[in-house]
């Protein structure tokens, strides 16, 4: 069988096929599950401070004869807790320590990203990815 392990800047996986951050990445079970069925790694769903969403989660437009009706994003980070996020993640990179986990981070203040970071580090995970602007969320808090 082919070797397909890869050497990112010094982040190590068997192969280049990762789950990307989102609904599949929520968890430590959909984690472990990821690895055993063969992923390289697995970019952890977005971990910040719980957001309360107040938003409907309905979105209609009206423009001349058109009227759309549609969904707005339901999810933006983990509906779960830092602290939850960051002891899967170490669990996990114990289980799997040759599979890469990056921890995607969105956080306001410049403390809150120094204390994530370094809780990210003290978990295990491999990269972080640092979310500084989605374009789809949090804008009423200015990211």
């Amino acid at each position: 069988m082919a070797n397909l392990s890869v050497n990112l800047k010094g982040i190590k996986s068997p192969n280049p096929f990762w789950i990307a951050s989102g609904p599949a990445s929520n968890t430590k079970h959909q984690a472990i599950n990821a690895f055993e069925a063969g992923w390289g790694g697995v970019v952890w769903k977005t971990i910040g401070n719980p957001v309360k969403n107040v938003n409907s989660l309905y979105g209609a437009i009206n423009s001349g004869n058109q009227k759309m009706v549609g969904l707005n994003n339901l999810e933006l980070i983990s509906d779960r807790g830092v602290s939850e996020n960051l002891r899967e993640i170490k669990e996990v990179k114990k289980l799997f320590p040759n599979n890469a986990i990056i921890a995607s981070l969105m956080v306001e203040t410049r403390e809150e990203w120094r204390t994530i970071v370094r809780r990210c580090e003290d978990a295990g995970a491999d990269g972080l990815e640092l979310n500084f602007g989605c374009p789809h969320g949090m804008c009423e808090r200015g990211m």
